[in-house]
C-alpha cells in the first residue's frame, strides 16, 4: 500500500474537495479520507498485462452511463514488469475511486488516461475491478 500523496495522481486526489488529509505522530503518518462516508482511502500502484491495461483504458474513457455492464466481470491480475501501471485509491466503503492509467514509454510509465474519480453508485464496480 503506498502513501496517496507518493502517487503521480496524488496531488490531483488531495485537491478534490470531498478527499482530506489527516496527519498524525508529528506528520510522519498521513491518512487520506473520503469526507462523505468517512470512509479511509487506500491508495496503490497495480503493474498490468497489456490486455489488462487496454481494458482498463476502455473502461476508463467509457461514458459512466456503462461502468456497471462494462466491469462486470472483470478482475485485473497483477503482473511484474507490466507494460501498463494504473494508479488506484479507493475508499474502503467503495463509494469513492480515482484512477490514472500509465504506459511503459521510453524507460517510464507515461500518462495515458487523466486522472479519472468516480463517487457513489459509480465508484462501485470500479473498486470491484481491484
Amino acid at each position: 500500500m503506498s502513501n496517496i500523496q507518493n502517487l503521480r495522481m496524488g496531488t490531483t486526489v488531495c485537491a478534490d474537495r470531498h478527499v482530506s488529509i489527516q496527519t498524525s505522530f508529528f506528520g510522519l503518518c498521513t491518512k487520506a479520507l473520503y469526507n462523505v462516508t468517512g470512509s479511509v482511502i487506500d491508495a496503490r500502484s497495480i503493474e498490468l498485462s497489456r490486455a489488462d491495461g487496454e481494458c482498463l483504458q476502455h473502461i476508463l474513457e467509457a461514458p459512466v452511463e456503462s461502468l456497471a455492464e462494462m466491469t462486470e466481470g472483470v478482475q485485473l491480475q497483477k503482473t511484474v514488469n507490466g507494460q501498463y501501471m494504473a494508479e488506484v485509491c479507493t475508499s474502503r466503503d467503495g463509494e469513492f475511486a480515482a484512477v490514472m492509467l500509465m504506459q511503459f514509454i521510453r524507460m517510464s510509465y507515461e500518462p495515458v488516461t487523466s486522472v479519472t474519480v468516480y463517487e457513489g453508485e459509480n465508484a462501485r464496480p470500479v473498486c470491484r475491478m481491484f
